[in-house]
Parts: structure tokens; C-alpha cells; sequence
């Protein structure tokens, strides 16, 4: 029982990975590497984005039950790290500063505050896509490490071949083994990523939507 569990470990995918030579294993190393920063990003970014559209349905609501803008200050108390908390900040700032103590929205003042929330829009937007591209990266590039271990590994069985003068099973399995790992490790870590990257870039939109009626809303408010 003990020799049999040990002949299936050492004949297993790690077995292999221990037998394998010192390219194939700097490319799993890298590939790993990609792995586990892809789904860490996946992790957080799956938080935040959560976290986001929650507080987002949260603020439309609000201030679909407001009547003014000074009432949707006092009344709404989101997270300060929050895109759509820091969206009611920056026309909050923008009215405060061009009118000083004057309680009274002037008309001139509205496009003013319609460039804040465009100009806040785009860098939520940038601030909530940070990170994504290296999920994009990885799903471009580790198929393509994963392919250079392959080829590596071919060509590591053709050259056993040329030295031993024989092409049994015994020769050319174990680059040929290094090969399959390498692709598989390669496309088991850019698949996750390419899927991550659409759905969050999908999520994203919908975000950005959500931030759009938002302001929409603060600009009907000062509007009347």
C-alpha cells in the first residue's frame, strides 16, 4: 500500500514536475506566479466591485427621495472610499467654492458642476479598472509561456532521441511530459484570467451606468 501510494505520487503531476529539467520548471515557476497574482486581483477586485454597485443602489435610492441637494448632503453618509460618495463630494466642493455662503444654486453654476462629475466619472472609472490589465496581460501571455515550455520540451524528446538513438516510449516521455504540463499550466492560468477580465470589465460598465444616472439625478436636483 505505502510503495503504491508513493509510485502514484512520484508518477503524478508532481512527480513529473520534480523530474522535469530547469527550463520547464522557470516556466512553471512564472506561470504560477501569474496564476497567483491573477486570482489575488480577482479576489479584491471582486470585493470592490461588490461593494461599489451596493453603495451605488444605495445612493440612487436616496436621492430619489431627496427634494434638494443641501438635504442630500446631510441626509446621505456613504464610505469615503466609495465612487459614488466621492461623486456628491466634488459637486458639493464645486458649488461651495463658486458661491461661498450663498445657499442659493445660481444657473452658471451648473455646468460647472456637470464637468466636475464627468471629469470624477472618468477617474473612478480609471481607479476601478486599476489592476485589471495585468488579468489581461496574463490571459494574452501564459498560453504563450505555456507554449514555450512546450517546445522546449519537444525539443528536449527530439534530442534524447539523436543521443540515444532510439525513439521507445522510455526516451521521449519525459519531455513530452514537460510539454503537456506546460500547456496545461499555461491555459489553466489564462482562462481564469480572460474570463475575470469580461466579467469585471462587463461589471464595470454597469458601475459607470449607475455613476452616469447619478449625476444625472444631482443635476436635476440643482436644477430646481
Amino acid at each position: 500500500m505505502g510503495f503504491s501510494s508513493i509510485n502514484m505520487y512520484t508518477g503524478g503531476i508532481f512527480g513529473l514536475l520534480y523530474s522535469a529539467g530547469p527550463v520547464a520548471k522557470v516556466v512553471v515557476a512564472i506561470l504560477l506566479v501569474f496564476s497567483i497574482i491573477s486570482w489575488t486581483i480577482m479576489l479584491l477586485k471582486l470585493k470592490q466591485f461588490s461593494k461599489t454597485e451596493k453603495e451605488g443602489e444605495r445612493f440612487i435610492k436616496t436621492i430619489r427621495e431627496i427634494d434638494s441637494f443641501k438635504r442630500l448632503v446631510t441626509v446621505y453618509r456613504g464610505n469615503p472610499d466609495n465612487s459614488f460618495y466621492r461623486l456628491m463630494l466634488s459637486s458639493y466642493k464645486e458649488i461651495t467654492t463658486r458661491q461661498k455662503e450663498n445657499p442659493e444654486i445660481k444657473p452658471e453654476t451648473i455646468p460647472h458642476v456637470e464637468n466636475i462629475l464627468k471629469i470624477t466619472i472618468t477617474e473612478e472609472s480609471e481607479r476601478l479598472e486599476r489592476k485589471l490589465s495585468f488579468l489581461a496581460t496574463t490571459a494574452n501571455t501564459a498560453p504563450f509561456i505555456g507554449l514555450f515550455g512546450t517546445v522546449w520540451g519537444i525539443m528536449d524528446s527530439f534530442r534524447e532521441i539523436g543521443i540515444r538513438g532510439t525513439t521507445s516510449l522510455a526516451v521521449v516521455a519525459p519531455g513530452i511530459s514537460e510539454a503537456l504540463i506546460a500547456t496545461a499550466i499555461g491555459l489553466a492560468t489564462a482562462i481564469p484570467a480572460v474570463l475575470a477580465y469580461n466579467y469585471f470589465i462587463g461589471r464595470l460598465k454597469r458601475i459607470l451606468s449607475k455613476m452616469e444616472n447619478a449625476s444625472i439625478y444631482i443635476l436635476n436636483i440643482l436644477g430646481k
